[in-house]
């Protein structure tokens, strides 16, 4: 995983700059270092000045901010070596480039553009993006909640992003391979291990114990270990990799797709796997689900369901008994019978 970046006694933007060579390390409460960074990118206009600067959410892996000058709105994202939420984690500070790309690949396509934050400017050497900030647009993670479900029209909506998304494959796109061996260690191999030490009972009382049994589940493990080496491998399809509510906005009528640091070429059955699973974890009826196999027109030959089951009921386990929880307003009993299903769907 890498060396751990609270191990010293450096600050943030010491880290930073050792990790980056690059001397702006920005931060959310320091406007002045915002004024001065974006005055030296030479992207503010004569006498404009920034006159607030919040969340723009609540993502765990970068600083997102929404910039209100008195001229004009948009959002700043910087990466850092990394995970904001968790500053214990490591990740490749080269994932805003990813993102940088996945927006320059999908520029040439109106639909997906039309879904899509613009980008405005991107700043490779001090891993910062510039995009179009859509405006007061809340996530979809709002679907967990009970009596909450998606709209038909949005699950049409995301289906045919993630069909028209799978048609590209752009020449030379980055591999993005250690952000994909950190997403991968997150998703197919520790929430399977006795020894991960993830606080499940601090998530949830009783959790723990829940979770136990598939942790020492060998017959599982070994299946989350083949699906995780078909998730690394190299694919024909663009992915956003990242396909879940959080990575939705809603304003008014337009849905937009952001967060696509985690994308690569590969496995289509992988997007359409997490977002059947996040479906199913929001408890949505089943005539909704059936829109995503009635809707997504498979762009591979040798495309199957089968495998998108697979990765769904992986993607499930992983958020009840892995580290990134989700907001859901479930039971523990209830949380165990989803893993039940979810494990009888791989074993």
């Amino acid at each position: 995983m890498g060396v751990c970046f609270l191990c010293t006694m450096a600050t943030d933007a010491q880290r930073f700059e050792a990790a980056t060579n690059s001397s702006w390390f920005l931060e959310q409460d320091d406007r002045n270092r915002l004024q001065a960074y974006l005055k030296h990118i030479d992207y503010l206009l004569p006498n404009e000045r920034i006159m607030a600067a919040p969340s723009a959410g609540e993502g765990n892996m970068n600083l997102t901010l929404r910039v209100f000058t008195d001229r004009r709105h948009f959002i700043l994202k910087q990466s850092r070596p990394w995970v904001a939420k968790f500053p214990d984690i490591p990740a490749p500070v080269e994932r805003i480039h990813v993102e940088r790309d996945f927006l320059m690949s999908i520029s040439r396509d109106r639909f997906l553009e039309s879904h899509s934050p613009e980008l405005l400017r991107a700043d490779s050497a001090n891993y910062v993006l510039l995009m179009e900030d859509v405006g007061d647009a809340s996530d979809l993670s709002a679907i967990y909640r009970e009596g909450e479900t998606l709209a038909e029209q949005d699950l049409k909506t995301l289906t045919t992003y993630a069909a028209t998304l799978h048609q590209l494959c752009p020449m030379g796109y980055p591999e993005n391979r250690p952000l994909r061996e950190l997403n991968h260690a997150h998703i197919f191999d520790l929430p399977f291990r006795p020894d991960n030490g993830f606080p499940l009972e601090a998530i949830h009382p009783g959790l723990a114990d829940v979770a136990r049994p598939f942790q020492h589940d060998q017959r599982l493990r070994n299946r989350a270990t083949a699906l995780g080496e078909r998730y690394l491998s190299p694919g024909p399809c663009l992915l956003h990799g990242d396909y879940y509510p959080g990575s939705f906005l809603r304003i008014d009528d337009r849905l937009t797709i952001i967060d696509a640091e985690f994308s690569f070429c590969g496995t289509p059955e992988f997007d359409l796997g997490v977002l059947r699973a996040h479906l199913l974890l929001a408890q949505t009826p089943p005539p909704l689900l059936e829109v995503i196999r009635r809707e997504y027109t498979p762009v591979t030959q040798d495309f199957s369901w089968e495998l998108v089951e697979d990765f769904c009921n992986v993607e499930i386990m992983r958020r009840l008994i892995g580290i990134a929880q989700l907001p859901l307003e479930l039971s523990l009993e209830e949380r165990q019978q989803m893993l039940e299903r979810a494990r009888a769907g791989l074993v």
